[in-house]
């Protein structure tokens, strides 16, 4: 996906001006975060958002935009914080739970990587991604035949498994020990 740099500076600027105007406006605030999101500015992106969740907690959107921030920052439990409480205002908001699980995979928590991907896989059962990363958690934790399903689903479906997670997933399929760490 291409994003006119044009276009989306006329957005940040269109938004910047809904926000002078009303500077109370929780949507507002969220609208030029996401504008500057797209646009790249990913610091002054954070700042909107957080307005934003101060003037209205229950914006989902906002906590799980500031998430994807904080996940791109390595800030992987303010990651992990931001999109627990987008599935609070929203427990059916798929990318909350997904990134949330990514935040869970670079922390090295093979468990709750699990849990997360398992949750985007029952919002949405044709999630390519949520297979993939529900994969490398249970080759994680030890389930080799649960890993290989999901990880043959995830490329059905058009996800690119990393080789470094094919090369561990064969070296397990011939050990009966666990090889994949995952985080850090």
């Amino acid at each position: 996906m291409t994003i006119d740099v044009h276009s989306a500076m006329e957005r940040v600027d269109r938004h910047q001006r809904a926000v002078e105007a009303t500077p109370d406006s929780a949507a507002c605030h969220l609208n030029l975060g996401t504008a500057l999101l797209q646009a790249g500015r990913l610091q002054q992106a954070e700042q909107a958002l957080r307005r934003a969740i101060e003037l209205d907690p229950s914006l989902a959107r906002a906590h799980v935009n500031l998430g994807g921030i904080l996940l791109t920052r390595w800030d992987f439990l303010g990651c992990i914080e931001a999109n627990r409480a987008a599935s609070a205002c929203r427990p059916n908001m798929v990318e909350a739970h997904y990134n949330e699980g990514l935040g869970h995979l670079y922390l090295g928590e093979p468990d709750a990587v699990v849990a997360c991907f398992r949750r985007v896989l029952e919002l949405d059962p044709r999630h390519a991604g949520g297979h993939y990363y529900l994969a490398v958690g249970l080759l994680a934790c030890g389930d080799v035949q649960g890993s290989r399903e999901h990880a043959a689903i995830a490329t059905e479906l058009g996800f690119s498994p990393q080789p470094d997670f094919l090369k561990a997933l064969e070296k397990a399929e011939n050990e009966p020990v666990p090889v994949l760490e995952i985080g850090g």
